[in-house]
C-alpha cells in the first residue's frame, strides 16, 4: 500500500499537478511534448492578428512559441509552480502586455465570452475530471470562427496498459471525443489517432 501511495504521489507531482524541483526541471524543457507542440502549431497556423489561449500551459514552452507569432496570448494552469515557471519563461511578453498567465480551473475559465481566435491544449486533457464542461468553456471564450486544437492520448490497448493504468488517465475513443466536441458547440470537427499514443483533435466555433 505504501509503495502504491508513493507511486501516486510521484505521478501527481510530476504530471497531474506538477510541483517541486523535479517537475519544474522537466517542464522547463519538455522534450517529450515537442511532437504535440509541433502538431498544434501547424494546425492553428497562427497569424499576427490572432489572440491565443492555452489551457494547461505547464512551463509555458508552447505558449512562448505561440507568443512569437500572435497579437496576444493568455494561459491557465492549476499548478502554482507551473504558473510561476511559465511566467518566468515568458516574462518579456508579460512585461510588454502581450501575455497573461493565470492559475485557475479549466472548468471555469477566467475570460469573457468571445475573446480568442485560437485555443489549444497539449497533453493534459486526460487528467480532466469533467471533459464536456472544459470543452464548453473553451468554446465559450473563443470568438465565432475561432479554432481549437488539442493533442491528448488515444484510446488504445498500449495506452491503457502503460500510461493509462499507471497515471489513471481518462482516454476516449475518437467517436466519443467527436461527440464531446459537438455537444460543446463545435463544428468542423476532426479527431484522428496517430501511432503509437496520440489523439489529435481540431474543431471550430461556428460563426
Amino acid at each position: 500500500m505504501k509503495l502504491f501511495e508513493k507511486h501516486q504521489k510521484f505521478i501527481d507531482e510530476m504530471a497531474r499537478k506538477p510541483s517541486g524541483t523535479k517537475a519544474i526541471k522537466s517542464y522547463n524543457d519538455p522534450k517529450p511534448h515537442f511532437k504535440s507542440f509541433a502538431i498544434i502549431l501547424k494546425d492553428l497556423d497562427f497569424r499576427e492578428k490572432d489572440e491565443y489561449v492555452e489551457i494547461g500551459c505547464g512551463g509555458g514552452v508552447l505558449l512562448n512559441m505561440a507568443l512569437k507569432k500572435v497579437k496576444k496570448g493568455c494561459a491557465l494552469d492549476h499548478s502554482a509552480d507551473m504558473v510561476e515557471l511559465s511566467r518566468k519563461n515568458n516574462i518579456s511578453f508579460i512585461e510588454s502586455g502581450k501575455a497573461e498567465i493565470l492559475q485557475g480551473n479549466a472548468e471555469a475559465l477566467p475570460w469573457d465570452d468571445n475573446t480568442f481566435t485560437k485555443a489549444a491544449s497539449a497533453n493534459m486533457f486526460f487528467f480532466v475530471e469533467k471533459p464536456q464542461k472544459v470543452l464548453s468553456e473553451i468554446n465559450r471564450v473563443l470568438k465565432p470562427g475561432g479554432k481549437f486544437s488539442m493533442v491528448t492520448m488515444r484510446n488504445s490497448l498500449l495506452g491503457k496498459l502503460t500510461f493509462g493504468f499507471l497515471f489513471k488517465l481518462k482516454i476516449y475513443s475518437n467517436h466519443t471525443m467527436e461527440t464531446y466536441l459537438q455537444d460543446a458547440g463545435f463544428s468542423n470537427i476532426s479527431v484522428r489517432s496517430q501511432f503509437p499514443l496520440l489523439q489529435i483533435c481540431s474543431a471550430v466555433k461556428p460563426g
